[in-house]
């Protein structure tokens, strides 16, 4: 069952070719196909005389407004399968969909109201800590403890989060691949017909934009020519600006949150929130100089749902993007309009003192949680045991075997890209699959065998391949995991929801203002009146406290 509480959200887009959600090893495992009924996961039943009711659980699933035009949670293959499926081992299912930008405000009134379904998720330890003290989430120790195949799946995430004053309160996805987050990519094709390289600074950058507007090197008309696509920022923004922030000496010292920007800097003891650093300000203004001069999306702060950052990508007038896609991903989107479009990705930029830096996602993911309004804990975490069987899992991961993909010696590879695309939207993101998101990255005679039925052509399939590589590469040499507090912080607690609010609204309004000292000023206060400065106080206490 498919219960959706936005009508029409879902359905509405067409979405993109993600070649790289098939890049998972899949373990030929047959026994895992078979229904467990244990909550070790093995497949021993208890003979009954009359079957017992199925537990009912409702999951949350996000909505991404990334379904394919006719499609939708009703009648995708995939849902049908978990439907199905669980119902073998105890389990009535019911998916909650729920729009992935209101996010935080639907949870806050489903909590309130003690209506959350019986899985909730989220990508903030905050968050979790929040409804921990206020004894709101269940504690899982005990029902995790019977599920040994999941313990030992998302053993190396457990070991890092999820617990709340020595107790279990969430279940954190597992991320097998950790050569993966924001990533800055730029037009080669643009960059090579003006004779000019991959910029390293953001003074290149900058330089490199000017060019783009000036000269339209794509040929689309300049008065069309977007030299750096960006979105409203917001909590469901797809493109960031991670990169431009790097090189301005601005850090990712502090916890994860929900803000998708370096977060500030820990330095002498004292952590400081990038918006009140020096490095912070002077990127904001460079920022300014940058839209003022036309180089960035004009309407980008109306752009909320990233529809108009979308079809920029899509329609090959944007030169420069900094988001999670990868470079391979873009140029499928892109070269149905512009066949000769060359994404590729750009390294992170020299800061001032010399160094380089990029954000890489942890060993963990979203956070699975149970509210205390839920009737049955174990059945969620029954859920989550029977979701890590082999089977299971590369079913939610990227689709139907022998329908979307085939094994080839333990590699996923696609078989038709466009049926694909009408059922696999919904596992794109990883939000189905909420014990474990993607698979360990391919080599590349695994990144040329997944794609050997998708991409016949030789040229293809190896510039597949060295995309993905040197995408790897990259954040191999660069990449820094987010720092973990996995301890209570109050005032986080108190202040975290109202900081984020005030930084979307305020950050917009920096980057558009014709008076940037004032404005910049404003949005500095706003921050402190939120207790910006307590937040920081309390990551410096805490980092005292683990000797960072």
């Amino acid at each position: 069952m498919v219960k959706v509480f936005k009508k029409g959200v879902l359905g509405s887009m067409t979405v993109m070719l993600m070649l790289s959600g098939f890049l998972v090893a899949c373990s030929k495992d047959e026994g895992a196909s078979t229904a467990t009924t244990s909550p070790s996961g093995s497949n021993s039943a208890t003979p009954s005389k009359e079957p017992e009711k199925p537990a009912k659980i409702r999951v949350t699933l996000w909505d991404r407004a990334n379904a394919p035009e006719g499609q939708n949670l009703g009648n995708n293959s995939i849902i049908k399968y978990v439907i199905d499926e669980t119902k073998k081992v105890g389990l009535d299912v019911e998916f909650v969909s729920l729009p992935r930008a209101q996010e935080s405000e639907k949870l806050n009134v489903w909590m309130a109201s003690g209506e959350a379904p019986d899985v909730i998720l989220t990508y903030s330890m905050d968050t979790i800590f929040k409804y921990a003290e206020q004894g709101g989430l269940w504690e899982l120790d005990t029902y995790l403890a019977k599920y040994p195949d999941l313990i030992k799946n998302n053993k190396l995430a457990l070991d890092q989060v999820g617990m709340y004053k020595g107790k279990r309160y969430a279940i954190p996805a597992l991320k097998a691949n950790t050569y993966s987050g924001p990533n800055m990519k730029i037009r080669k094709d643009w960059l090579d017909a003006l004779g000019m390289k991959n910029p390293t600074t953001n003074e290149e950058l900058y330089q490199v934009l000017k060019a783009f507007k000036e000269k339209d090197p794509g040929n689309v008309g300049k008065d069309k020519v977007i030299p750096w696509a960006l979105p409203a920022i917001n909590q469901s923004m797809k493109a960031f600006y991670y990169g431009p922030m790097f090189g301005f000496g601005v850090n990712m010292d502090g916890p994860s949150n929900q803000f998708y920007a370096p977060d500030g800097n820990y330095k002498n003891g004292v952590f400081t929130s990038a918006v009140a650093t020096p490095e912070g300000k002077a990127y904001y203004q460079w920022m300014n100089k940058v839209y003022k001069e036309g180089l960035i999306s004009k309407e980008f702060v109306t752009d909320v749902n990233s529809q108009q950052f979308t079809q920029q990508v899509n329609s090959g007038v944007a030169g420069f993007v900094d988001s999670n896609d990868t470079p391979w991903n873009l140029n499928v989107s892109t070269r149905k309009s512009v066949p000769t479009a060359n994404w590729v990705p750009v390294e992170p930029f020299k800061r001032p003192d010399g160094t380089q830096v990029m954000s890489k996602v942890s060993d963990f993911s979203m956070l699975v949680a149970v509210p205390k309004s839920s009737k049955n804990p174990d059945a969620v975490m029954k859920y989550l045991n029977w979701m890590v069987q082999p089977k299971n899992l590369a079913t939610v991961q990227s689709g139907i075997e022998g329908v979307n993909w085939k094994d080839d010696g333990g590699v996923k590879v696609q078989i038709d890209p466009e049926l694909n695309k009408k059922t696999t939207w919904v596992s794109l993101a990883g939000d189905l699959a909420i014990v474990q998101q993607g698979g360990p990255a391919l080599n590349k005679e695994q990144l040329l065998k997944s794609v050997a039925l998708s991409l016949p052509d030789d040229k293809q399939r190896e510039e597949y391949a060295n995309s993905f590589v040197t995408y790897y590469d990259i954040f191999k040499k660069f990449g820094k995991p987010n720092t973990v507090i996995d301890s209570p912080r109050p005032v986080a607690l108190k202040t975290v929801a109202v900081i984020e609010k005030s930084l979307y609204e305020g950050i917009s309004k920096v980057i558009i203002s014709t008076d940037f000292e004032k404005t910049y000023a404003e949005m500095l206060g706003s921050w402190e009146r939120a207790g910006g400065k307590d937040y920081d106080k309390e990551i410096s206490d805490a980092y005292k406290t683990m000797k960072k």
